[in-house]
């Protein structure tokens, strides 16, 4: 009798620890109306990562979220589905800040130099009113020789005795400023011509426009001769100009140049289309004294024109005859260099 109470009793205490734990458990469920709460593990636990610690705090954010309407979402949400990488954007960010410095100084060494070479800022202007011509150009600092290859109608220099643009030969030195940098040409308000000098002769892109800003006409020069040119030298180095025959757009076109070995002008003269026009010039080697000009055709159209031999003169630098009369003969005028 005894042992069957024992077993009941027994009985009855593990019921009573079986219903006292379903209680429990149904005690630690939330009710139904809370929203639901759910916290991702921390996967890479112990990683400094910035993403990786912000995974491990997100919480799930419900109607205290303004326009949430009642809809759950997570921080990771709010702010994006993906964490920037604050180390590479600091990179990227200091990175554009050197090139931005570099475009800044690149910009402000432009305007007080060209191909490294310091230059300053002039004007000129001729007439008045709006038919004024303005030309707006930089020159160098100091007098420096400018190449002897070139041609003189390619070189300009300021004369500030006079205070005007030439292309004169210089006589006075400390009163000539070979032009370097940026060009512009105005007539009234309207840009006619722009391009660049380096040491007195044209270098880069030249274009001329109308009056309403069209472009009429275009040029690239390589330091007084045009880009395209096809240059002959005496010596392996490339220091002594044999012959520069001028190139544009792929057709024989502009000044051409034969020298001594010495570097003194042999000839020079022009082409048109392939052909030669004008008025051609043939040296002595020494005081750039002329030996002979012979009278080409005005333009590259005319093909029945025979070319003839318009003066000449001997090593002395006496006229042996002069045709300059005939009807024939260009009126064309050599500046010196």
């Amino acid at each position: 009798m005894q042992r069957v109470i024992l077993v009941c009793g027994f009985l009855s205490l593990g019921l009573t620890a079986a219903t006292l734990a379903q209680s429990v458990q149904k005690d630690s469920t939330p009710p139904a109306w809370l929203p639901k709460e759910t916290v991702k593990k921390d996967t890479a636990s112990g990683s400094k990562d910035l993403k990786s610690f912000i995974s491990g705090l997100d919480p799930v954010v419900g109607a205290s979220v303004p326009g949430a309407k009642g809809k759950s979402t997570s921080l990771s949400t709010l702010f994006g589905e993906t964490i920037p990488d604050l180390g590479l954007r600091v990179k990227e960010y200091k990175s554009q800040k050197k090139d931005r410095k570099r475009k800044k100084e690149k910009a402000k060494l432009a305007r007080v130099q060209y191909e490294g070479i310091p230059m300053q800022s002039m004007s000129v202007k001729y007439g008045s009113g709006d038919r004024a011509t303005v030309e707006s150009f930089h020159v160098l600092k100091e007098y420096k020789p400018m190449d002897p290859y070139v041609r003189a109608t390619e070189t300009r220099w300021y004369d500030k005795k006079g205070k005007k643009l030439s292309s004169a030969l210089v006589k006075e030195k400390e009163q000539a400023l070979p032009l370097h940098g940026s060009y512009k040409k105005y007539n009234g308000e309207n840009l006619i011509e722009e391009g660049y000098y380096y040491m007195g002769v044209k270098d880069g892109r030249w274009v001329k426009y109308d009056t309403k800003y069209n472009l009429i006409d275009k040029a690239i020069w390589n330091r007084g001769f045009p880009a395209e040119s096809r240059i002959s030298y005496y010596d392996s180095a490339h220091t002594q100009v044999k012959e520069v025959i001028p190139v544009a757009f792929g057709e024989v076109e502009g000044e051409y140049m034969q020298f001594y070995k010495e570097g003194q002008l042999m000839t020079s003269g022009k082409f048109d289309g392939g052909r030669k026009i004008g008025r051609w010039v043939e040296y002595y080697q020494f005081r750039r004294q002329r030996k002979k000009e012979i009278q080409y055709p005005k333009s590259g159209w005319d093909e029945e024109f025979e070319p003839f031999v318009l003066r000449e003169w001997d090593d002395k630098g006496k006229l042996l005859y002069d045709y300059t009369k005939d009807p024939r003969a260009s009126a064309e005028e050599e500046t010196e260099n």
